[in-house]
């Protein structure tokens, strides 16, 4: 079956760029020290400079760097230690935005793009400015976190290790997934659900050969999506078929790819539901490509209910992603661990909205469906 490799971006060492040593020597510094404790005492400077292979008077200001940024702390006669890096004497009022640097199109995606402008709003009801960072694994991150209050991640499991870093020294929330120790409290969607219902939905409808065109398999995201699909195939008595099945990336040329491939087979589907609204609309591009019509031939269904889902004719039948609900329960679970309240609630996971409009018809043995 055809599918796409995951191929994250590349990370850019440090000594790539063209940049002074001694914030070089700092970064470093910073992945040696992040895993300690509070009031643990760091290598000696000279010590450090061995190590790094860069010059005593250059790790010593990357120290005092580290120091003003109150990172570090030092005693005289004893030595540099780990400062309580949450500390912080006065406020910034800004929320960081992370997004791992391997999501495609980063926050210009539809989908994340809706995210952003939802948790600007909401961060600035809440007397907070929102800083977006495109890449939480870049080099400037020690730079980053000193002027944020705490700090908004999608989070996925492969940048886990970074945002257990960051909630270090920030107080963190994620969205999209959980972390998986649910130490990080977060806000979800129930994707498992939202599939199920989308599902049921093209069953009550008469359709028994469905495609699915997955999201990335690397994320609870993904995988509840594929899930659910499954799920629901099996509650309504339908056997499943790997051929029914196309990994997809979330991109416009994988839904067009998927409908390609889907109607090549001997025994295409009357219906396909994709794991985003991206990929759907590559899809029903494709089945008009082919003299096929949207929905009298074959039905297409997203997932996101991005703004152009409603505007294009036809209108796109779509789960809902209860974006502004993400941005109020997000920003407001930040905004009590920033002042250090309690939370009652730390994992919440709110429904998706099976939106209906143009794109899905009852299966009347269309053109594509053989029986």
């Amino acid at each position: 079956m055809p599918a796409r490799p995951y191929k994250p971006a590349r990370k850019i060492d440090s000594m790539d760029k063209p940049e002074p040593k001694y914030i070089y020597a700092k970064n470093k510094i910073w992945e040696t020290i992040r895993p300690l404790e509070i009031d643990e005492k760091i290598p000696g400077e000279r010590v450090l400079a061995k190590e790094l292979g860069i010059s005593y008077m250059t790790v010593r200001k990357a120290v005092d760097n580290l120091v003003a940024e109150g990172v570090l702390y030092k005693v005289p006669k004893k030595g540099t230690y780990v400062a309580d890096r949450k500390a912080k004497k006065v406020g910034t009022k800004n929320i960081g935005y992370f997004l791992d640097g391997g999501i495609k199109d980063g926050v210009s995606s539809p989908y994340y793009s809706m995210i952003f402008d939802a948790l600007e709003k909401e961060a600035r009801k809440n007397g907070y400015s929102l800083m977006y960072v495109s890449d939480i694994s870049g080099d400037n991150l020690p730079e980053t976190l000193k002027k944020i209050d705490g700090a908004i991640i999608s989070c996925f499991p492969r940048i886990e290790n970074v945002i257990q870093d960051v909630n270090k020294i920030v107080p963190v929330v994620g969205i999209d997934n959980s972390s998986p120790d649910k130490t990080i409290p977060s806000v979800i969607i129930d994707n498992f659900n939202a599939v199920v219902d989308s599902i049921n939905y093209l069953c009550s409808l008469g359709h028994e050969r469905i495609g699915f065109v997955t999201g990335l398999d690397d994320s609870d995201v993904g995988r509840n999506r594929l899930a659910g699909y499954l799920s629901a195939l099996r509650s309504n008595g339908i056997d499943e078929d790997n051929d029914l099945v196309f990994k997809g990336d979330y991109s416009f040329r994988t839904g067009v790819e998927a409908a390609g491939y889907f109607l090549s087979l001997d025994r295409p589907p009357t219906a396909i539901m994709c794991a985003n609204d991206t990929m759907a609309i590559g899809a029903l591009k494709e089945v008009n490509k082919t003299g096929l019509s949207v929905p009298d031939d074959i039905s297409v269904m997203g997932f996101d209910d991005i703004d152009i889902a409603s505007q294009m004719t036809p209108g796109l039948t779509t789960i809902s992603a209860p974006v502004e609900e993400i941005a109020k329960h997000s920003v407001n679970l930040l905004s009590s661990l920033i002042k250090g309240i309690e939370l009652d609630n730390s994992h919440i996971t709110l429904p998706g909205q099976l939106i209906l409009r143009d794109t899905c018809a009852s299966n009347k043995k269309s053109k594509v469906a053989t029986g």
